[in-house]
């Protein structure tokens, strides 16, 4: 319509930008899990599965042409002298399994608690040998799964239940602590990932009865830690960079893993190059050797998790150090003037008063709350009037926090910077125009922190560039607006500030 502002023309496709973005989005993460998974598990074919096998060498050699030629690159053998040898490769993780050969007798040794799909498959693939040979084959478990996890299927799940939460976690932790001090970016994630291992390694226990809590905790802890860091590195670069961490731990971590019956050796080449480097299957594989195999091969596991920890976070402390951080941007040059220290200390006015302190005939330099409402308006039209009674230094601080500015995915942030800046813009243009009827210069600074940090800090600041003077803090009472210098604000100013201040209703 010809009436419409230009600025509501653009605006108004905003929403459905975002949602065809949302649909889009949704439909290729469908499809790229769908068909990451099935590729993987529809047709599962074991590769290159290690197995021991002891006897006669030229019995050995029959049996190893025998599954060579009924399924090639299946498996590949390791010899053993003995039974005791080729036991302890299993409980080493050294081989899924052992055929002993002993005259006419085959016996096969597997371990259901390092899978169930190699030992299954073990036993079919010996079972039909042992047929078409005319010999009788005997099946042992030498490490079966505990009383209370049947199946060993408690690592994977374990890891698969921690996974998703440190993704939140990550993610979570970039956005709500993207504008805090600098070491958050690295606190966050880190306690959350102890606190993570520590309850999942407890109801592990409790519920499948795999022991060993101390040990649990840390893998599920450095898990988590290897899953949330890079996501929070990810989201503090970029928001929506977040989904190459879903991509990478979920549609592809979770399929590359083998999945609770470890078939991470019957999935094809290029998805096994990825089955040591993802966490998800590294970790569960870490558990499973700790509950089941005394930690045997758990070394370079537990050094893929911890690189994927170590390179997050100091990548989160490289973003966060290069980046000019958010709560402390650099002032507008200020106006030269001076004042001499208020020998009152800080404490309230009432309304319509002037605080002792500021009779007398020096200059000031006054720190301004500000956000437009009623009262911070009517506290920048005393100061702006004060400080031209006084020849005074006007600083005019506007706190604009914002606990969450994105949403999950992060597509919506320009839009809500958008609406900020235009708040900014309205906030600063209103302080120019109260300075200006009262013919004072003045500083703006939009700070991004809570309103009372943000004051005290601007009051630092200027403090500091004027070493002979102290600052003066003047705000507004509390009103309802949705906006900082409300509420609680002037009280805290009134109990922290180590500066005079001034309230006014």
């Amino acid at each position: 319509m010809a009436g419409r502002h230009p600025e509501h023309a653009r605006g108004y496709p905003a929403p459905y930008r975002a949602l065809a973005g949302f649909i889009v989005a949704s439909a290729a993460f469908v499809a790229i899990f769908v068909a990451v998974t099935l590729t993987a598990f529809h047709q599962p074919t074991p590769h290159d599965l290690p197995v021991g096998i002891a006897g006669p060498a030229a019995v050995t050699r029959q049996v190893e042409h025998a599954l060579d030629g009924a399924a090639p690159g299946s498996f590949s053998f390791r010899g053993y002298a003995s039974q005791a040898a080729a036991t302890a490769g299993i409980e080493r993780r050294q081989i899924d399994g052992a055929l002993l050969v002993s005259g006419g007798n085959l016996r096969l040794l597997v371990t259901q608690a390092g899978g169930t799909a190699p030992a299954q498959a073990l036993t079919g693939a010996f079972t039909a040998v042992a047929a078409r040979s005319g010999h009788q084959l005997t099946v042992s478990d030498v490490v079966p799964p505990g009383g209370r996890d049947t199946e060993a299927l408690s690592s994977w799940f374990v890891m698969l239940s921690v996974l998703i939460p440190s993704l939140a976690a990550g993610s979570a932790s970039a956005m709500a602590f993207r504008r805090a001090r600098r070491a958050w970016a690295v606190i966050a994630p880190a306690a959350a990932a102890v606190v993570i291992g520590v309850v999942a390694a407890g109801i592990a226990d409790d519920i499948a009865g795999l022991g060993n809590y101390a040990a649990i905790a840390a893998i599920v802890a450095l898990f988590s830690l290897a899953i949330s860091a890079p996501t929070a590195l990810l989201a503090r670069i970029w928001p929506p960079l977040v989904a190459l961490a879903v991509l990478a731990f979920i549609v592809f971590g979770i399929p590359v893993s083998g999945g609770p019956a470890n078939l991470a050796g019957f999935i094809p080449g290029f998805m096994r190059a990825l089955t040591p480097v993802l966490p998800l299957g590294v970790g569960a594989s870490t558990i499973r050797d700790v509950v089941y195999f005394g930690g045997h091969g758990t070394g370079a596991y537990l050094w893929t998790l911890a690189a994927w920890a170590l390179a997050s976070i100091a990548g989160l402390i490289l973003v966060t150090t290069l980046r000019r951080p958010a709560m402390a941007p650099a002032p507008l040059p200020a106006v030269p003037g001076s004042v001499a220290k208020a020998p009152g200390g800080p404490g309230p006015a009432m309304p319509g008063t002037v605080a002792p302190e500021l009779d007398g005939a020096l200059p000031v330099t006054l720190v301004v709350g500000f956000d437009d409402s009623e009262p911070a308006r009517r506290a920048l039209i005393w100061g702006a009037d004060m400080a031209r009674a006084r020849h005074g230094t006007l600083h005019v601080v506007y706190a604009d926090h914002a606990v969450v500015d994105s949403d999950l995915t992060g597509f919506a942030r320009a839009e809500m910077e958008q609406a900020r800046d235009q708040k900014t813009a309205g906030v600063a243009e209103a302080a120019g125009e109260i300075a200006a009827a009262a013919g004072v210069p003045y500083t703006f600074e939009r700070r991004e922190e809570p309103a009372a940090d943000a004051i005290l800090h601007a009051a630092d600041i200027h403090g500091a560039s004027e070493p002979s003077s102290t600052p003066i803090i003047v705000t507004g009472r509390s009103h309802h607006a949705a906006h900082r210098v409300i509420g609680s604000v002037p009280v805290r100013l009134l109990h922290q500030s180590p500066y005079p201040v001034l309230t006014l209703s």
